[in-house]
């Protein structure tokens, strides 16, 4: 009981004093962003420094992003890329600077946020259902696969925070619910990374590319990888917290800075990942661009100890790989049959078809000869005994209430009968304490004996 009550004593504190930190924080100053629709771009930063406390962590930032512009943020790993997306959505403290949108904005963050809810539902987010856009958007999203392969399609409802969906069916769902919101601007933090390279492909041309369905809106995408890149209208590289460069795909190409180091260093990602795939994909793209000879020369180096690299490792696997196939090829080949078996047996999808169910206890009788198992293990002391605690417990906790109730409608109490009816309460709570005890006491040595049975 002791122990119990320490427990939970600490664990209360331990919540005020998060509630404390929390409620006291200050409040977002929502001066951070202002909403000026006399600007001619819809998304300005003037000379901006932004920080989450005194320190700064984006230094003199000047961006202007054109009306349908797609605009990619690239740069490395703390560069201060989802911080610049935080700082357009007010939630980074402004040091100083301007800041200006003008219309709606949606934002789809690293980590998707999903309701426990019908997919349906996640993707309207409150709105009324536009069959003919829904059916766009969940299509361009690559969802429909997805919605086949669920009891009761986008009428499935999901648990919290998505926990019987995938990473990429997370994000997925993330993406269509910001497109079906059809916002003026889209802040995208790397919504790509969650997906498969052709999953990504697909919904870069449908969604977020030239010919997507976002084309005219303004788009910030914010990206790890550089497939996407000559597509884009601009590129923002950000190093260190500041902006390094701003240009297209071709003119950064020919300044050989850090757009140009930032290729370098996505390219040894590539070899460390062994992507021989996406390998073959940069090429094309790097041929198809004119850059300067000297850069030209240190990519062909650069991509040529990577081609090598694959060439090596490819050989050592070969053997390894044949004989795991043949593994695989015969687990496959049985558990053909059980999968065929079991779809064949699967129910029709049911509309509104839950995949998180409610616990249910399981009913049902326990046999005497267990109860009589139980208490001969005991003893018959301890288990009259515990048998009288218990009545003896419930009854001093009505006598006490009983007896306050009598004290309370006594009118005119003398001190003579103050004191009496204060030292029969008192009784009876000691009474209390003394049959908690004894049966906290019998139920350890109840442990002890149970335990060995």
């Amino acid at each position: 009981m002791l122990p119990m009550m320490i427990s939970n004593v600490v664990q209360t504190f331990v919540s005020i004093k998060r509630l404390n930190k929390f409620m006291n924080c200050e409040e977002l100053d929502v001066n951070n962003v202002t909403h000026d629709p006399k600007e001619k771009v819809p998304i300005l930063i003037e000379n901006g420094i932004f920080g989450w406390g005194e320190e700064p962590i984006l230094k003199n930032i000047n961006i202007q992003l054109e009306r349908g512009c797609l605009t990619a943020v690239v740069g490395s790993v703390g560069s201060g890329k989802s911080s610049l997306i935080s700082a357009l959505l007010g939630e980074m403290e402004k040091i100083s600077g301007r800041v200006n949108t003008v219309g709606s904005v949606a934002y789809v963050s690293q980590q998707a946020w999903i309701q426990n809810a019908t997919l349906q539902q996640n993707i309207l987010f409150g709105k009324t259902v536009d069959k003919k856009v829904y059916d766009n958007v969940i299509g361009a999203c690559a969802l429909k696969p997805d919605f086949e392969m669920l009891p009761a399609g986008d009428q499935t409802e999901i648990g919290e925070k998505g926990i019987n969906l995938s990473g990429g069916q997370k994000q997925r769902v993330s993406l269509a619910r910001a497109v079906y919101s059809n916002s003026d601007i889209y802040l995208l933090d790397d919504p790509l990374s969650a997906v498969d390279s052709h999953v990504g492909k697909h919904i870069f041309e449908q969604v977020v590319g030239p010919d997507g369905l976002l084309k005219n809106s303004t788009r910030l995408l914010v990206t790890h990888g550089i497939t996407y890149l000559p597509m884009v209208d601009k590129i923002i590289v950000l190093k260190d917290g500041e902006v390094s460069e701003v240009g297209t795909y071709q003119e950064l190409l020919d300044k050989k800075g850090a757009f140009a180091e930032f290729i370098i260093q996505h390219l040894n990602e590539v070899v460390n990942d062994e992507n021989e795939e996406q390998l073959d994909e940069l090429k094309q793209q790097l041929s198809g661009t004119v850059v300067s000879d000297e850069f030209s020369r240190q990519l062909s180096r650069h991509i040529s100890r990577i081609s090598e690299s694959f060439s090596e490792t490819g050989s050592e696997k070969a053997n390894g790989s044949l004989q795991r196939q043949k593994s695989i090829d015969s687990r496959e080949e049985k558990g053909l049959t059980r999968r065929t078996s079991s779809l064949d047996a699967a129910k029709k999808p049911v509309v509104g078809e839950k995949l998180i169910e409610a616990e249910k206890a399981e009913t049902g009788s326990v046999k005497w000869a267990v109860y009589t198992h139980y208490l001969k293990s005991i003893g018959i002391f301890l288990t009259v005994s515990t048998i009288v605690l218990n009545i003896l417990f419930q009854f001093f906790t009505v006598g006490s209430n009983l007896w306050l109730t009598e004290w309370s409608n006594s009118k005119n109490v003398s001190t003579h009968q103050r004191d009496m009816y204060l030292g029969v309460y008192g009784a009876l709570g000691l009474g209390q304490g003394k049959c908690l005890f004894g049966k906290n006491y019998i139920a350890n040595l109840h442990k002890e004996r149970t335990s060995n049975m």
